[in-house]
């Protein structure tokens, strides 16, 4: 599944971000002792003299000279939240990829199976002329009717897991997030309420930078406060929405399928009793 497939590469970001923000929480300024001073500059090479920076924590020491300074977002208090923040966005983006680009990529296998009776979304695209005639012409007929479909949509945005709703029903899934429970063992309304929090602080974040409205609680910096269990566990619970999500589409498709398969045959069927009756007058 090609939707899938971008998924993980654009949540590894996401990933990254949460890593770096573990990494590197907690860094405080310190001075070097003088053995680990003048070792460093050996294997710097510059004079024992030099003025080198140092932050440190449990996990990782930072070395800088004093030509190139420690970014003080590394050592203030939320200093690195933003990382924070920016996984919110990138986890809520891949979501949001995720789906509409399962649609697009089985959008056609929709249209075929349900013809009519295919959601009101898709019966509603209308063809122009044009479009009509490059479908007779072209070499591969199904190829550019799904382009033409395509073009006629854009993908939208999250607003809520209402969304996702919306766009897995055109896909044929009826409940989706209990399907998603059946999948993984999570229970589905605490799934939908950590996806909805999560694309709520996108929200917050990408149309108010994430400062707090009246009567919230802000943080040093005049922001709503952010911390890393909070954005683990909403950046996790995408990632199980997504992968589980991604089997009911799969065997909603698959489904789809079989029903294009039995109407072709029911087709063939008829047309060999026409082809019979046919042969049976002339006889």
């Amino acid at each position: 599944m090609e939707a899938l497939t971008l998924f993980h590469q654009n949540f590894a970001v996401a990933e990254s971000l949460v890593q770096l923000y573990q990494l590197f929480h907690g860094l405080d300024r310190c001075d070097l002792s003088k053995d680990l001073h003048l070792a460093i500059c050996g294997h710097w090479r510059v004079p024992s003299n030099t003025i080198i920076q140092h932050a440190s924590n449990d996990h990782v020491s930072v070395l800088a000279r004093s030509t190139t300074r420690i970014p003080e977002s590394l050592t203030i208090d939320g200093g690195l939240d933003f990382l924070l923040r920016q996984a919110v966005v990138v986890a809520c983006t891949c979501i949001e990829s995720f789906f509409w680009d399962a649609l697009r990529e089985h959008v056609l296998t929709i249209i075929k199976a349900r013809r009519s009776g295919a959601d009101e979304m898709l019966r509603n695209i209308t063809l122009k002329l044009g479009d009509y005639i490059s479908i007779q012409q072209y070499e591969d007929p199904d190829l550019r009717l799904r382009q033409i479909i395509l073009n006629n949509f854009e993908r939208g945005t999250l607003y809520d897991t209402g969304s996702i709703d919306r766009i897995t029903q055109i896909m044929t899934v009826k409940d989706f997030w209990v399907e998603v429970q059946k999948i993984c063992g999570e229970d589905a309304a605490h799934l939908k309420r950590l996806v909805s929090d999560l694309i709520s602080r996108r929200n917050q974040i990408a149309h108010r930078a994430d400062r707090p409205v009246d009567g919230e609680e802000a943080d040093g910096h005049g922001l709503r406060p952010i911390n890393l269990p909070w954005t683990n566990m909403r950046v996790q619970a995408a990632k199980t929405v997504v992968t589980g999500g991604a089997e009911v589409v799969q065997a909603a498709i698959r489904r789809l399928d079989a029903d294009i398969h039995a109407a072709h045959e029911q087709e063939e069927a008829r047309r060999l009793a026409r082809q019979a009756a046919v042969m049976e007058n002339r006889g």
